[in-house]
């Protein structure tokens, strides 16, 4: 007579949870279907491009607007850029591959977050001031720098860049 007595309360809480747990699954189910954010995943940052390999040479007239060889030195032949885009959309994000080499920037036309993988890199103001950079730092060359980029050596770095203040193709 005990469990006679038990088994309307069990019926009872088992319908409620499984009243409950349906309208918990149909919740979550007409979210992700009205989300469009349930489409993003992310993306990963292969090692192998941060390593180097799988670069694709870059065409050089795509700095020709914001750089020119310094004055009195000749530019390097072998110190061609290459480089891998992992993504294009509101930021724009890439391994770029170069050196050595020594540009003059006449007003870099976006702020530019660098993280440098491998070599160093050697940015010298008008002024004089030198600020030198090595593997696994990170800096951010703001939009407007005028001055000296100096790779002494073969140097790759992962960039980020705003695509908005990116000059028009």
């Amino acid at each position: 007579m005990n469990a006679f007595r038990r088994l309307p309360l069990f019926a009872l809480t088992s319908i409620s949870l499984a009243l409950f747990a349906n309208d918990a699954t149909t919740e979550t189910q007409s979210s992700k279907e009205t989300t469009p954010m349930s489409k993003i995943v992310p993306i990963a940052i292969e090692k192998s491009f941060l390593e180097g390999k799988g670069l694709v040479e870059d065409d050089p007239s795509e700095y020709e607007d914001y750089t020119k060889s310094v004055d009195g030195e000749k530019r390097d032949p072998t110190s061609r850029s290459s480089s891998h885009i992992f993504h294009h959309d509101k930021i724009h994000v890439s391994v770029i591959e170069a050196g050595p080499d020594k540009v003059r920037i006449e007003g870099l036309p976006y702020d530019e977050f660098v993280h440098i993988v491998m070599g160093r890199l050697i940015l010298t103001l008008d002024d004089g001031r030198k600020f030198e950079f090595e593997q696994g730092d990170s800096l951010i060359v703001p939009k407007g720098f005028v001055g000296i980029w100096e790779m002494p050596e073969r140097y790759r770095e992962l960039v980020v860049v705003d695509t908005e203040a990116l000059p028009a193709p």
